[in-house]
């Protein structure tokens, strides 16, 4: 091969790299202007408490993009919102995952995720709605001839998936709490959900219509996501944001506060 050939591959290289980086820039910008957030570089907000998820676990960590975040003012409440897509390290190595629950589900290779920090404080909990991703679909013929890693796993005769690592906090036998239509929910104190059910959660999630979604309480975290696929287009991204948000609007109507201290906020008695 020349060697002004090699400088040519070079040069388209570094072409496509900075036309990439410029296309999800815009779209970046794009998804923060329909959502009404601002765009941020990456994840290093958050707390630790989003390593700790099942979405985590199914995906292994990965690259986020698409990374925007704002604080949504309410009457009594803040919310940080942060809105991302997570393309999963699984994806990277020609992999998935599936979640080892009595009903498994599994996560798309790039999930669309909104995550709201609040002034609440969570055990552990996972609802799930029905849909694509209880179905444990592989990936078909042209995902995995279009992706190296993917065909590599093929040619050496490794499983192209298997049961992630269920988190400790999440039994694998649903609760056996009444639920909306199509929901199913995880996690070790069913009193909590059950409280936040009756508070007005249940209508909360009966008015939250899109299949396949997920819902993730942990600590000060609620996490949200569609299983089986990401979000196409910068309305589509706003739309996902404006169901988490109303999601978090409902458990945040139906949970007591915490004081600064981090003690939940009670009512004082009356005065006699």
């Amino acid at each position: 091969m020349p060697a002004w050939s090699l400088f040519v591959l070079l040069g388209a290289g570094l072409a496509f790299l900075a036309g990439r980086g410029v296309h999800r820039r815009t779209g970046q910008s794009a998804a923060a202007n329909a959502a009404g957030l601002i765009p941020v570089a990456d994840l290093t907000h958050l707390p630790q408490a989003l390593q700790r998820t099942a979405l985590w676990t199914l995906s292994d960590g990965g690259f986020e993009r698409r990374v925007v975040h704002g604080v949504l003012s309410r009457k009594t409440h803040d919310i940080d919102v942060t809105a991302f897509d997570l393309e999963t390290l699984r994806e990277r190595r020609g992999e998935w995952a599936w979640l080892p629950l009595d009903r498994p589900f599994r996560i798309g290779p790039v999930v669309s995720i909104v995550a709201c920090e609040v002034d609440r404080q969570f055990p552990h909990l996972l609802l799930k709605r029905g849909g694509v991703g209880d179905e444990l679909e592989d990936d078909n013929l042209i995902e995995r001839t279009g992706h190296i890693a993917k065909m590599a796993r093929d040619g050496l005769g490794l499983a192209r998936s298997y049961a992630a690592e269920l988190p400790n906090t999440l039994p694998a036998a649903e609760l056996g709490v009444p639920l909306p239509d199509q929901w199913r929910a995880y996690g070790k104190d069913p009193g909590v959900l059950t409280e936040l059910l009756g508070a007005g959660f249940a209508a909360t999630l009966a008015q939250s219509g899109r299949r396949d979604l997920v819902i993730e309480l942990l600590d000060t975290l609620i996490v949200i996501y569609p299983a089986s696929r990401d979000v196409v287009g910068a309305d589509a991204f706003a739309d996902l944001t404006s169901t988490a948000i109303a999601i978090t609007d409902g458990l945040l109507a139906s949970s007591p506060a915490l004081s600064p201290r981090g003690v939940e906020a009670t009512r004082p008695a009356p005065q006699h």
